[in-house]
């Protein structure tokens, strides 16, 4: 039985008959590690979240603060508003994502009555404490917010 593995991919190239590696085919032959890839695709995910919530927040008329000054009141809106908060409480529990709603409050993300009525989607949700919500998941946050904001 042929295993690919077994050969070096400068051979399998060679092989079948494929051009000579180029510049590109070497910078991907260093990805030797999964951790190598994986650091590469989350910064390419980072940036596609970020370029999401700017165009988000420009088709919903410019990024004024708050950004989400109330809910949409939508049936497409109520379902994104839970998936953000299921979200959050299965990453850091109920207790941390109201947490993460006063902070979103603070920095201006949030009214205060907005935060009032996320809160109170909350308690619908079991979960116990999780992890510390960190930078990444409180970005993923402000693409949900800027989804919010374009429903309005």
């Amino acid at each position: 039985m042929l295993r690919p593995s077994d050969y070096d991919p400068k051979e399998l190239r060679a092989l079948t008959g494929a051009a000579a590696p180029t510049h590109a085919d070497e910078e991907a032959d260093r990805w030797t590690e999964p951790g190598d890839f994986l650091g590469r695709a989350d910064a390419r995910v980072r940036a596609a979240q970020v370029e999401d919530a700017f165009l988000l927040q420009a088709a919903a008329g410019g990024a004024g603060r708050p950004y989400l000054p109330e809910l949409p009141d939508s049936v497409v809106g109520t379902q994104l508003v839970l998936d953000w908060l299921r979200y959050l409480v299965g990453v850091g529990g109920r207790e941390r994502a109201r947490e993460a709603l006063a902070l979103y409050r603070d920095v201006e993300w949030l009214t205060e009555s907005t935060e009032e009525a996320l809160a109170a989607y909350l308690e619908a949700f079991d979960g116990v404490e999780g992890d510390r919500l960190d930078f990444g998941h409180h970005r993923t946050s402000l693409l949900f917010v800027a989804r919010l904001a374009a429903l309005r």
